[in-house]
């Protein structure tokens, strides 16, 4: 999917998605979106602007206005994340619902296994899901044949 497309089905999908920095060199074409706060995607494009990696980086912990951390907060906060994460793989790998759950499921985001980091390849992508340095990471790759 193109980034201008992505931009706009994020919009679309009521996600804020703003396009932060981006890098356009002869040999690399990359960039920043913020969609909130707490939460930042790198992504790297081919020579068509077409987005064939992600990688989404979440702080998990947000704090509330006055700095103190709330049930609330956190679980809208949670929800952000995995909506976030299920959209990406459906706009960028063209699945359903159904797949991006199921996927999320392998990736052990539902019953806490992903913390020593998994991945799983479907169809033409790879997705990754790890803590980094105390960031929730979630990566998806286009796999060349």
């Amino acid at each position: 999917m193109k980034l201008e497309h992505l931009l706009q089905a994020y919009k679309v999908n009521n996600i804020n998605a703003n396009l932060k920095e981006n890098i356009n060199e002869e040999e690399e074409r990359a960039g920043v979106i913020n969609f909130a706060n707490g939460i930042s995607a790198s992504y790297l494009l081919d020579d068509e602007d077409i987005v064939v990696a992600m990688k989404i980086f979440f702080n998990c912990l947000v704090p509330d206005e006055n700095g103190k951390l709330t049930v609330t907060n956190q679980v809208e906060h949670t929800i952000k994340i995995i909506t976030i994460i299920q959209k990406t793989m459906m706009l960028l790998s063209n699945i359903p619902q159904k797949e991006a759950n199921m996927i999320l499921e392998h990736l052990g985001l539902f019953d806490n296994t992903f913390r020593s980091g998994k991945q799983i390849k479907h169809l033409e992508h790879e997705y990754r899901i790890e803590v980094v340095d105390g960031l929730l990471c979630f990566s998806t790759n286009e796999i060349n044949n």
